[in-house]
């Protein structure tokens, strides 16, 4: 009789679900590896079918991130301010300019009341003439006219001696025959000795006129002409004092006083500015005043304008307040209309130690308490596009449309500098690399090797001196 065996179904019974289980793993199994290579396949085909986005990047490696700009204000003052005054005490007559005339070298600007000084000036030059006629007299010597009397005058005496000298003769004749008296005879001989006396002195007369004015006299009566043509001169100088002349072109700033006043004498009248000759005067720290040279070129910017000058002189002398070196630059042309006080900047390149990277200011994204972020995207080894990744970095500096950053950023980094503002973090883009040009790479710009510094004053040696600075 048949005997059913109860182990031997029911390990059969297991064995079949057991096959069966495995097979529908395996099934399962190829029904997933078939649906992942599927919509990896759909995704491969979504990701080529979309348009990425062109950037434009900039390898931060490229960059000379040691240069650093270091600005300084400078003031533009005139040549040559006068405040004119009066140096007499008169009363003032006439302004003859006003605030914002220009006026020329030598224009008369003021004139004071005159008709005392010029009283006392017409007096001077009066007795300076009748001086100068009497040494000219003296210089000509005697007339012909007053030689010839003195001569006749002579002739006559001689005569009259000749006369008395034949009249004593008879007279001792007569006196040895006792014909006339004793008194009669004295008269005669004392005549003759009188009349002997006037022919010496009228010839002696005659000399002098003959010989001339003795230059004793003369010198004499120079000196006397020396003395009023001194007190000329001062009764000139006296009457000019009353007048205001421009001493330089330019143009009149401000105006003191009016018609009718009595100022104190020194007191400023008029202000004069000249115009035309300015000069930008700045302070720098003494690293960059042993640098510059007397003669060299440097460009400032005058609201926006490029303003031309040349170092006339670098100061010796370090302002104890500020710590730095007065630059005095004769502009070229004031092409800007600058006028005095006026303020422009001018700025140097230097290096630095601080760590940080140029990039252009429009890629910065502002971010919380005053931080910023930049968008780097780096491709991997092979691939054209990139992942855009952000990076918070910190400004340093800036340079016209550049600024100096640091913080998590690399040398190696490709920062996104155009189109960041189309790019979010975390989205693909297509980076592609552009050229810039930096503007410390101007050839007006003068490099220092290093930032300046008080305490070592003229330390730092130029690495390449240009004409100009940018």
């Amino acid at each position: 009789m048949f005997r059913l065996n109860k182990s031997n179904v029911f390990n059969k019974f297991t064995i079949s679900w057991a096959s069966v289980i495995v097979v529908v793993l395996l099934a399962a199994i190829w029904f997933r590896s078939s649906a992942l290579s599927a919509r990896d396949a759909e995704e491969s085909e979504t990701v080529d079918s979309i348009q990425l986005q062109d950037v434009a990047v900039m390898q931060l490696g490229r960059t000379d991130s040691s240069i650093i700009p270091q600005r300084y204000t400078a003031t533009v003052v005139a040549r040559r301010t006068s405040q004119l005054a009066f140096q007499a005490t008169e009363r003032v007559d006439e302004i003859l300019v006003d605030e914002g005339d220009t006026v020329f070298a030598g224009q008369l600007l003021a004139r004071q009341d005159q008709s005392a000084l010029k009283a006392q000036y017409d007096a001077a030059v009066a007795r300076r003439n009748q001086t100068a006629a009497v040494l000219a007299e003296l210089e000509k010597g005697p007339r012909d006219e007053t030689i010839e009397a003195a001569r006749a005058e002579l002739e006559r005496l001689v005569a009259q001696s000749k006369l008395s000298e034949v009249t004593l003769k008879r007279q001792t004749q007569l006196r040895q025959s006792r014909a006339i008296s004793a008194q009669e005879y004295d008269a005669s001989k004392y005549d003759l000795q009188a009349t002997t006396a006037s022919v010496n002195a009228a010839q002696q007369r005659l000399d002098e006129l003959i010989a001339g004015t003795r230059v004793e006299q003369i010198d004499a009566q120079k000196a006397a002409l020396a003395v009023i043509d001194a007190t000329v001169a001062q009764a000139k100088t006296r009457l000019d004092q009353t007048e205001i002349k421009a001493p330089f072109a330019g143009q009149i700033s401000r105006r003191f006083v009016d018609e009718g006043s009595l100022p104190q004498r020194g007191s400023p009248v008029l202000e004069l500015v000249e115009t035309d000759q300015l000069e930008v005067r700045f302070g720098v720290a003494p690293s960059i005043a042993a640098q510059l040279k007397i003669g060299q070129s440097l460009t400032f910017d005058a609201n926006g304008q490029s303003l031309s000058g040349t170092i006339k002189q670098v100061q010796p002398k370090l302002d104890r307040s500020t710590r730095t070196r007065l630059v005095i630059v004769s502009l070229e042309e004031n092409s800007a209309n600058l006028v005095d006080g006026q303020t422009v900047r001018i700025q140097f390149a230097l290096r630095s130690e601080t760590p940080g990277f140029w990039i252009p200011s429009e890629s910065l994204q502002p971010q919380v308490r005053g931080l910023w972020s930049v968008l780097v995207a780096n491709p991997e080894p092979g691939e054209t596009s990139a992942i855009a990744k952000r990076r918070d970095v910190e400004v340093l500096a800036t340079w016209g449309e550049w600024s100096r950053v640091r913080g998590t950023i690399a040398a190696t980094d490709q920062i996104i500098v155009k189109g960041s503002n189309r790019v979010s973090d975390g989205q693909r883009v297509a980076p592609s690399s552009s050229d810039f040009t930096f503007p410390w790479e101007a050839d007006s710009v003068i490099r220092l090797d290093s930032e300046p510094s008080n305490d070592s004053p003229g330390s730092a040696k130029p690495v390449n001196v240009q004409e100009s600075i940018q």
